[in-house]
């Protein structure tokens, strides 16, 4: 008996030994690629924040810590002022974040045949959210999408919308109206939600070709899908994966499908309602009733969900940015009434008894300073990324960007280095004056060089024409009772803004 125990114990302390030594073999193994695949940048002479063994640069991200335009930011402001860039790691995979103008213009604008596309994405680009679109769609069949997609955001097709977009400012004066018969109300109106539903109406229309009051209707389905797309750790996880992990872009397909197949729904309705009927109403619908009736080139059909693709993309792009401009637009301009009563006036000079035009829109440079300041400080997108198709060598540098190596831009952190800027964390509209790189810093936000938002015109147009209703109408205050924490972006949130929101209240002018 004692001798069986004895085999027994034997046997157990061999299992052991023997896992014990497979663990040890393993994590060694793990360990020695782990530190030879995050030393690409060291062996190249690059420098690197420290790194986890498993995450790279990544963890506080990929455990919803922190935001990823915050981890970005980090990652810039840990290099040296004077250095042009730095590498950083997303698992183990090498990544390079630029930190000068120089170099950003060089990839993004003159070598762009070499940096072409987008990580963003799914690594097959067929999705339910329509990502073979625009939005991230490889070349060469970029290059033609976006020829053809140029045509319905022209400037004439612009004004031609211009209407649209002032109908959808109706419900939103009427919103703000009844905003002062309440001060409970008045105080617990957050700026997003407020901004987004104006938008979402306006792309609605513009997009969809349909009419929604999401100000009115409590559960406005169109609205509300939206809100689907781009709100909760779900969502936070998918445009995670979309932007830093598009290779595991395949898992995220059922978190996003429900939105989809509205949208899908909403789409086809209007797009066979129009096409049966044969009117016009100035849209993109009509643009892409066109495109889907027009010759086509096996390089991208435009029917079934290509033709869903793009009017997502034009919703999913305008919907969180343009609303988290205006919002910030708002907060910056109730903090600075001096700024506020400009902005009236300009107003006032360009439009008082006369019609609203694109033209006269134009006109207002102090309203273009306030929306670029507002973009500057709160880049929507706080980061934009390219891939090299080819080996590449900066100019004067000796450094070679491997094929298949992603290249990223931090927007929020470029935008208040204070190499470029001076009090960089201020909101002065009127700094924009005095820029020779004027051009560069506003359209920072967007993307520069040919890949930059198709839709940046359109956007702009949205949020100058929203500030104008509003501020034609009302003066905005700081909600002293509701204070942001400005540096505290929601953690979960993948777009820039504010943990607890933005809160200003109302007031009818005279």
């Amino acid at each position: 008996m004692d001798q069986r125990i004895s085999q027994h114990n034997s046997i157990n302390m061999d299992y052991l030994v023997y896992c014990s030594t497979t663990l040890i073999i393993f994590f060694s193994l793990f360990y020695i690629y782990a530190k030879y695949k995050l030393s690409y940048w060291s062996r190249r002479g690059v420098k690197t924040p420290p790194t986890n063994l498993f995450f790279g640069n990544f963890k506080d991200c990929i455990t919803l810590k922190k935001p990823a335009g915050e981890v970005m930011r980090e990652i810039y402001n840990s290099a040296d002022p004077d250095d042009p860039y730095i590498g950083f790691y997303i698992f183990h995979k090498p990544m390079l974040l630029l930190r000068d103008h120089n170099l950003i213009k060089q990839v993004m604008i003159t070598d762009f045949e070499i940096f072409p596309n987008r990580r963003f994405g799914s690594s097959n680009q067929r999705d339910p959210i329509g990502l073979d679109s625009i939005l991230s769609i490889k070349q060469p069949r970029w290059r033609y999408l976006r020829g053809k997609l140029t045509s319905p955001l022209t400037g004439q097709k612009l004004k031609n919308m211009l209407p649209l977009m002032e109908e959808c400012g109706k419900p939103m004066l009427k919103f703000i109206e009844n905003l002062q018969s309440s001060e409970f109300d008045q105080e617990n109106s957050e700026m997003k939600d407020f901004s987004s539903r104006y938008i979402s109406d306006a792309m609605a229309s513009i997009a969809f070709g349909i009419n929604t009051n999401s100000f009115l209707e409590k559960e406005n389905a169109f609205w509300k899908n939206g809100l689907k797309i781009f709100r909760g750790i779900k969502r936070s996880i998918a445009f995670i994966i979309l932007f830093f992990i598009p290779e595991w872009g395949p898992l995220i397909g059922p978190l996003i499908k429900e939105p989809a197949n509205y949208f899908r729904e909403i789409f086809w309705d209007s797009m066979n309602t129009r096409e049966k009927m044969g009117y016009k109403r100035g849209d993109i619908i009509d643009s892409l009733l066109a495109l889907k009736n027009g010759e086509q080139d096996p390089i991208y059909n435009f029917e079934g969900d290509n033709l869903v693709a793009q009017s997502a993309s034009f919703y999913i792009a305008g919907f969180e940015a343009t609303s988290t401009t205006i919002a910030f637009a708002l907060y910056n301009l109730s903090r600075h009434p001096e700024h506020q009563a400009t902005l009236y006036d300009e107003i006032q000079t360009h439009l008082l008894g006369k019609k609203l035009t694109v033209d006269l829109i134009n006109e207002m440079s102090f309203l273009d300073r306030v929306v670029n300041e507002s973009l500057r400080l709160y880049p929507p997108l706080p980061v934009v990324d390219r891939t090299a198709t080819k080996d590449y060598k900066f100019p004067g540098i000796e450094l070679i960007i491997e094929k298949d190596i992603s290249v990223y831009v931090s927007i929020n952190a470029t935008n208040r280095d204070s190499k470029y800027f001076d009090n960089p964390d201020d909101f002065m509209p009127s700094r924009i004056e005095a820029k020779q790189n004027k051009k560069f810093f506003e359209s920072l936000a967007f993307g520069i060089g040919p890949r930059a938002c198709i839709g940046q015109r359109l956007a702009v147009l949205l949020t100058k024409v929203a500030l104008i209703t509003i501020f034609s109408n009302y003066t905005v205050y700081y909600n002293m009772k509701k204070k942001p924490i400005l540096n505290d972006n929601n953690a979960v949130g993948f777009f820039t803004y504010i943990a607890d929101g933005l809160y200003v209240e109302f007031k009818k002018r005279n």
